[in-house]
């Protein structure tokens, strides 16, 4: 009988946990990986996120043994598995390209590593039979692998990985080589076979909208180092880094250096792309955790609204470019020479060389120091910024 963990809460405690504590890899002299400490709960579905280069398939591979620590450790539970060989972890994994046996059928590249590993024949067809039905791929098992799609192959993959019950399954970028429409389709696909088996899952990409829709937790990697960890809605709102702000999203982040002033009693953030007028209560929460008055404000383009009256509270731009995605419009703005990105909905829909007003949610904005380019204060925080969004490093 499956586990469903479709109700049941991540547990941080539990002693099936997988963790990386000060694990370092090199190569010619350079850190891949630099003093990872990295915890995969019991049952989660993490995924780790970065650029090229930013060592998070270097990280798999020391998970799985393809590649060995030069120092720190690898615990799976209680079992210090560092210098344990890849066969011996009890590990599955599927990558961009599958390791599919295109001669054979469906029905055998999947039982291919049970009849290795020798499990009795009906235990093979019992799992076999469970993983197809689970993959929606029963109707295929007699067929070769060159007579199917690039889908149906995947699933054949994360099939030939699963039935093996492994206690860790990686996927490094599996959808990567497939169209849009069917990395949506299979990314569902994922998180409903997660639900129903509860196998813990690492998963690897560079792709912000794939790790956002999929992961119980993201693990933000850059240039070798952990930089944060958190639910996709903390990453999102929360990034302790302009660098980890500008990463992550759809569209990039509005960063603008500026100075907290007051006018009247009002208070306002004057910024190269003008002044803007903040509301009360984030521009006290702001004050209070940037004491100089100098701040890089993050504003998501989402948050912003276009008005063609101007108002107290307001900044004027022109637009000089818009990109339509259906139920929205991305607008490319020049504010006083300033660049500026606004997304608003469709029905809301400016010519080229309009004049515009931007107003901002300022509820939804978030505040870094200048100097240090670290979180200071996130405005949904209404007690001020949270300790819980886990970042990686000091």
């Amino acid at each position: 009988m499956h586990t469903n963990i479709a109700d049941t809460a991540l547990d941080a405690t539990s002693t099936k946990n997988i963790r990386l504590v000060d694990v370092e890899k090199k190569f010619n002299g350079q850190h891949a990986v630099n003093k990872l400490n990295l915890e995969i709960f019991d049952q989660e579905l993490l995924v780790v996120l970065g650029p090229s280069g930013s060592g998070k398939s270097t990280a798999l591979n020391l998970l799985s043994g393809l590649e060995l620590a030069d120092a720190g450790e690898i615990y799976f539970g209680p079992d210090n598995v560092t210098e344990l060989p890849t066969e011996r972890r009890e590990i599955s994994m599927v990558f961009q390209s599958n390791t599919l046996y295109p001669h054979k059928n469906v029905r055998a590249n999947i039982l291919f590593a049970l009849k290795i590993a020798k499990v009795p024949q009906d235990v093979q067809e019992q799992r076999m039979n469970e993983v197809a039905r689970l993959l929606h791929i029963d109707q295929y098992l007699n067929r070769r692998i060159d007579q199917l799609s690039g889908g149906q192959r995947q699933r054949v993959a994360i099939a030939k990985a699963l039935v093996k019950r492994p206690k860790l399954f990686l996927l490094d970028e599996p959808f990567a080589a497939l169209d849009a429409m069917l990395r949506r389709e299979l990314r569902g696909e994922l998180v409903r076979i997660h639900r129903e088996l509860g196998t813990t899952m690492l998963f690897v990409t560079h792709d912000q909208e794939e790790a956002l829709a999929i992961a119980d937790r993201i693990a933000v990697m850059n240039e070798g180092e952990l930089v944060q960890v958190g639910p996709p809605l903390d990453i999102y709102n929360r990034p302790v880094t302009t660098w980890v702000a500008s990463f992550v999203g759809p569209h990039s982040i509005n960063l603008l250096d500026g100075e907290l002033q007051t006018d009247g009693g009002k208070g306002y953030v004057l910024t190269k792309a003008g002044r803007f007028g903040v509301d009360p209560g984030v521009f006290a929460g702001a004050g209070a955790a940037l004491p100089s008055k100098r701040v890089v404000v993050g504003i998501r383009p989402e948050f912003t609204a276009l008005s063609a009256t101007p108002s107290a509270d307001s900044v004027s731009a022109e637009v000089y470019s818009r990109q339509n995605f259906g139920s929205s419009v991305l607008y490319q703005l020049k504010a006083n020479g300033a660049d500026f990105r606004a997304v608003v909905p469709v029905n809301h829909l400016y010519d080229i060389g309009d004049r515009v007003n931007v107003e901002v949610s300022w509820s939804q904005t978030v505040w870094y120091d200048p100097d240090t380019r670290k979180l200071a204060y996130a405005a949904m925080d209404e007690a001020g910024p949270r300790a819980a969004v886990s970042p990686a490093r000091a």
